[in-house]
């Protein structure tokens, strides 16, 4: 008769955690700030001069850089006299009620 150190419940949640532990690959990210400036840009095309919503003075608006495991806090300063929707596309958002698509139909 063997002397067992755990219950053979606890030895199973031991060695599962233990698995995963040895599975599971560390990704270390970091928090990258961005701050988008949202302002009225005007803009000549075709000889005719259109006011346009640009950020950062960008049009389209600057690039997200971020690695797998990184978290990203964006502030968004809205400098236009209306409200202003920003649509994301391909970023995967976790536990965000405002996660993706047009603002007041599938948002939160």
């Amino acid at each position: 008769m063997g002397v067992f150190l755990l219950s053979p419940p606890a030895f199973l949640v031991f060695f599962s955690f233990f698995t995963f532990c040895l599975l599971v690959d560390p990704v270390f990210g970091i928090t990258r700030h961005y701050k988008f400036d949202v302002k009225l840009h005007n803009v000549t095309r075709l000889c005719h001069t259109r006011s346009i919503i640009s950020v950062n003075g960008q049009f389209p608006g600057p690039r997200i850089v971020a690695r797998e495991g990184d978290q990203l806090l964006i502030k968004v300063v809205n400098h236009v006299p209306n409200n202003v929707s920003i649509h994301w596309h391909g970023i995967r958002q976790l536990r965000s009620g405002w996660a993706d698509g047009p603002a007041y139909v599938t948002q939160c």
